[in-house]
């Protein structure tokens, strides 16, 4: 009931699949894998084309999956009285996990473009402060100037959206959690569909009747709020307005109640061979489905696609969280698939490999040139033989720096401030000595 294995694979994929979209941006290399071992089904490749054109949609799939797992204790305590942790634990605990690596690009990006010209020559300070104060405070994306055309890695917002939540989550779950006066799970089962029908709510509310109708008296005076307090997400890009937290609502509402679903699964049945063919039936049900809303999302253009996004966003996250349900009930060789010493890896190095790739693929094609291009339209808009190597080594290249970024910070900054902030020896107090001194021990 505490440890999902799936989760490892399925947040690092999503990661990934947001990475192909980035790239694929940049590189316009549509991600084709030929399989002449398929011939004899008359397949000669499959083509994941859909999947890079809307690979942003997967961010709904990290969003879940953290909505998911804030909820799972949550739904422990409902099913078995197990105490939840003291808020200032469960802050502490998630400061720990996301301010390293996310003050440390802050930091590191803010000083890199003041040194390279990107906040203005002389620097525009006025700008620049506001750039880094938003982002420090993770209120970025309530402007253009922050959010969209930020010098901080665009990326980043959804941190801002993660974060916000994660401070009322508490309200959350002292609504639903087992009361002591309880003696079983129905009420707090009843609290939950409550609380999930309310969350859903608040997310129709804001794309039915603010995002979608621009102009009307409602959508006005909200506009006006938000003015009032110097924000400006009303504008002309669409992305101001779906990706505000009361957009995500439903969907950390799905994984509230996926979590509720799976603690009560996990307490109640056994694994089973026929159980498990069933789960990984359904998998499979659930991964065709998923794609085909992929299709139908990567056929549209422009504003059709983010309308769709928005409309189909809880559609989209129930379908995400029937596939991790279905996944984590699974057969054995089906779940491994997901929760292999790789895939654990990758999940390890994926809130990393997030935050840095972006920032680093358009870096090293414009300004840094690598590999070198001279004249003023990128290589990648050629259209000839040229223009295509220049394409796939660049993604070769872009595809490594991503890597190596994300190992880097991972195991330099992510997990050696864990070790401090949790009071363990780090590589930067001691830790790397011990470890040398048991080694000679052992020799």
């Amino acid at each position: 009931m505490k440890y999902v294995d799936v989760l490892d694979g399925i947040r690092a994929i999503s990661v990934i699949i947001v990475l192909i979209f980035h790239f694929w941006q940049q590189t316009w290399i549509f991600p084709v894998v030929k399989t002449p071992f398929l011939e004899f089904l008359g397949v000669t490749q499959i083509n994941f084309t859909a999947y890079a054109r809307v690979g942003y949609l997967f961010v709904d799939m990290m969003v879940l999956i953290s909505g998911f797992l804030l909820f799972l204790p949550v739904a422990r305590n409902i099913f078995t009285g197990e105490p939840l942790s003291k808020w200032k634990d469960y802050y502490k605990k998630r400061a720990i996990r996301i301010l390293p690596s996310y003050l440390f690009c802050v930091l590191a990006l803010f000083v890199y473009e003041l040194i390279s010209g990107g906040f203005g020559s002389p620097i525009v300070w006025k700008a620049a402060i506001r750039d880094l104060l938003l982002h420090l405070t993770f209120m970025q994306t309530w402007t253009v100037q922050t959010y969209l055309s930020t010098k901080l890695n665009v990326v980043l917002w959804t941190l801002a959206v993660e974060v916000w939540f994660y401070i009322i989550f508490p309200v959350f779950a002292m609504i639903i959690k087992r009361r002591k006066s309880e003696k079983n799970a129905v009420m707090p089962l009843v609290r939950s569909v409550v609380l999930a029908l309310f969350m859903v709510g608040i997310s129709f509310v804001f794309i039915y009747s603010y995002v979608l109708k621009t102009g009307s008296p409602f959508s006005t005076k909200i506009d006006g709020a938000f003015e009032a307090v110097g924000s400006g997400i009303r504008s002309s890009y669409l992305s101001m307005v779906i990706n505000q937290l009361p957009a995500f609502f439903g969907t950390y509402a799905v994984g509230m109640i996926g979590a509720i679903v799976y603690a009560a699964a996990a307490k109640n049945l056994k694994r089973s061979w026929w159980g498990g063919l069933i789960g990984t039936v359904f998998s499979i049900g659930f991964i065709y489905l998923i794609t085909k809303m992929i299709e139908q999302c990567a056929a549209l253009s422009g504003a059709d696609a983010q309308v769709w996004q928005m409309t189909k966003r809880l559609p989209l996250a129930l379908a995400f969280m029937g596939f991790i349900l279905s996944a984590s009930f699974a057969n054995g060789w089906f779940r491994f698939l997901f929760s292999n010493g790789l895939m654990r890896f990758l999940s390890m190095i994926s809130y990393n490999l997030y935050i840095w790739h972006q920032w680093l693929c358009v870096k090293i094609k414009d300004p840094w040139r690598i590999p070198f291009w001279e004249g003023e339209t990128p290589p990648n808009q050629w259209g000839n033989a040229a223009g295509k190597l220049w394409s796939s080594r660049y993604a070769l290249i872009i595809t490594l720096f991503a890597f190596a970024a994300a190992i880097l910070a991972t195991f330099l900054i992510e997990r050696p401030a864990a070790d401090l902030l949790n009071g363990r020896p780090s590589i930067y107090n001691g830790k790397l000595k011990t470890l040398f001194k048991k080694k000679d021990k052992a020799k």
